[in-house]
């Protein structure tokens, strides 16, 4: 029998009952419609591998003195690519083992790896915001068009985005309410500042007060409530008198969704712009997932060893595009 054949001994027992017979068949949806926000998913594909590109910014209006010549003033253009993986999972079982199952749920279980799909873009998603090495997932964490990562201070030996710092904070921590706000009105402002290829300002007001998606570590969940959600706050620590003060964040009506996740295991903490016009993060999809069975109606492996199996694939591919959407706060 293969070593990682299913075994359900536990299911055998004539007497078992079935209250629990779904104990891990949980909701596989994870973050759900909070990723959306950050991540734009299942770009149609009919390659091996996609090239996207886009032109930068266009030139902007300048004065034209009478008697003299209409200047001219050209603009770039960048491309890049993403190659679509194989994804896959077996769930194997013996078919005794599924006629003696007395709980009648060894099917429906080995079906909820299929529903596990639902993830896959959300663990890829955080494989990419932490730079994260995962055998499991994308073998080599993919740039953005710039050249640079997600993540960065430069891009192309300029500063990211014409800004210092780029779109990469050095945090303060996050043991206070006061120091969280404060970095968070730094990424504010460094969204606010952040520029074109003709060093012109690259978000308008109105993609600004869309709001803002803050994902950070499960652990760190009360800190970051009382930062953005708690209407009144503690103000500055050893000035007399502390007193209490109204949360500015409440009062500016700023629109902040917080994500705890446990995904995240340190202090660092991540922003996206909901009216960012491009999600710095997107998958595109060649082939849906699919799903087939192995039983001895349909496999002369089932019929030779009485293993049987359910098994899911699919083809999809992830990358990075421009990443003016997100900053980093790193702690």
């Amino acid at each position: 029998m293969p070593s990682n054949i299913m075994v359900t001994a536990a299911q055998l027992t004539q007497w078992i009952r079935t209250e629990f017979a779904d104990a891990y068949k949980l909701a596989a949806d994870g973050l759900g419609p909070r990723i959306d926000a950050m991540m734009q998913r299942g770009i149609p594909s009919n390659a091996l591998t996609e090239f996207y590109g886009y032109f930068e910014a266009a030139p902007y209006p300048r004065r034209w003195p009478r008697g003299t010549n209409i200047t001219s003033e050209n603009f770039l253009s960048q491309t890049f690519s993403v190659v679509n993986y194989d994804w896959g999972r077996r769930v194997p079982w013996h078919r005794n083992d599924r006629r003696d199952d007395r709980t009648q749920s060894l099917l429906d279980q080995a079906r909820s790896c299929g529903e596990h799909w639902a993830t896959l873009d959300e663990r890829v998603f955080f494989q990419i915001v932490r730079a994260a090495a995962d055998v499991n997932l994308l073998p080599a964490i993919p740039n953005a068009p710039d050249g640079a990562v997600l993540y960065a201070t430069t891009a192309g030996g300029a500063a990211r985005f014409g800004v210092t710092g780029g779109n990469l904070i050095t945090g303060n921590g996050v043991a206070a309410a006061q120091t969280i706000r404060n970095d968070f009105y730094e990424a504010r402002s460094r969204f606010r500042r952040f520029q074109d290829q003709k060093g012109q300002p690259l978000f308008s007001e109105s993609i600004l007060d869309a709001g803002y998606i803050v994902i950070f570590g499960a652990g760190n969940e009360q800190a970051f409530a009382e930062g953005f959600y708690q209407q009144m706050t503690i103000g500055a620590v050893g000035v007399a008198p502390v007193t209490a003060v109204s949360n500015i964040v409440k009062d500016q009506l700023l629109n902040v969704t917080l994500v705890p996740t446990q995904r995240i295991t340190d202090n660092d903490w991540f922003i996206f712009l909901k009216g960012s016009p491009k999600k710095p993060i997107f998958s595109q999809e060649r082939e849906p997932l699919r799903e087939s069975f192995a039983t001895e109606d349909n496999s002369d492996h089932a019929r030779d060893s009485g293993e049987e199996y359910a098994q899911w694939a699919s083809r999809r591919g992830y990358g990075v595009g421009p990443a003016y959407g997100t900053i980093e706060v790193n702690n």
